[in-house]
Parts: C-alpha cells; structure tokens; sequence
C-alpha cells in the first residue's frame, strides 16, 4: 500500500515537471501495467492471400494531447488492439482499468512507419492490378486521426514500386 502512495507520488511529480498538470496519476499507472500485460507483437501477414485484410495503425498521442492531460490507453501488439478504459468502482471511489480486446489481420503500433503497413498490407498486391485485379485501399477513422499522412506515403511507396513492376 505504501509503495503504491509511492509510486503514484512520483509519477504525480513527473507529470508535473512535464507540464501534464491534469494528468491522473493513479490511472496512467493503471494503464501502464495494464499496457505491459498485452504481450509481445507477432509477425505480420502479408495481404496477398487474403479477399479482405483489416489493419489498423495506431498513432502516437501529440504533443497538445500529452501537455493537457491525456493517458494513451491503446495498445497495439500485432495482431491484437487493446482499449484500456479507466472507471471507477460502484463505490465512486476505487479506480479501476477495464481491457476490450480488438483482433485484426496487422495492427501497427505507434513506433511502426507507413511503409512498414505499405510492406505487408498492399506492396504484394500491386502485381495484379497488371493483370486485370481489383485493389481498392478504405481508410477510416476519426478526423485527425492521421489517415491522410498515412495514404500520402504508402501511395508514394507504391508509386516508386509500380514503375519497378512495369
């Protein structure tokens, strides 16, 4: 109990010293353990047998996001996307972390760039759109979300990879 008092002590002091005044110190710690029980990423799967591939990418929290306050409560190991909600007990009191899990083909983490989600979601599909295939990428999410950067440079992957191909 006391190095729990401790520890949410000292994180309340790191938060502070980095302007995350707002921050709950309780809950990040939460979430950070819970964050550490999702597990290692496996390798990801190569789109090219699939008639569908779901993949997800999940972006890091910017910087405005990380001053006021906000705790990232996502973590994403290939192939699993986990939500890490904070609430609290029936009694208004105890804090706890509630974990949804989410599986898809590839998830991307944070640390991943485009061209990792380019390598395994679309490059080895571009070879049949020379042969009468159909690919069609569907990007979805909320607005700020990163969807636009994440086209532009896949797009200018496969741009580079088409006039390879022809």
């Amino acid at each position: 109990m006391d190095q729990d008092r401790l520890d949410k002590a000292q994180r309340q002091q790191a938060n502070d010293k980095a302007g995350r005044n707002k921050t709950d110190a309780e809950f990040d710690l939460l979430i950070e353990q819970h964050k550490a029980k999702v597990g290692a990423a496996l390798n990801h799967v190569s789109a090219t047998n699939m008639n569908i591939c779901l993949c997800i990418r999940k972006r890091p929290l910017f910087e405005k996001e990380y001053t006021s306050g906000e705790i990232d409560c996502v973590s994403s190991s290939n192939p699993k996307c986990v939500v890490h909600q904070a609430k609290f007990k029936v009694d208004g009191i105890t804090k706890f972390v509630s974990d949804t899990n989410f599986e898809f083909d590839n998830t991307f983490n944070e640390n991943e760039n485009s061209q990792d989600m380019y390598q395994y979601s679309i490059r080895d599909l571009l070879p049949s759109l020379f042969t009468g295939g159909i690919v069609t990428c569907f990007a979805y999410g909320q607005t700020g979300s990163g969807k636009t950067f994440t086209v532009s440079q896949v797009t200018k992957y496969a741009i580079n990879d088409i006039f390879k191909i022809a």
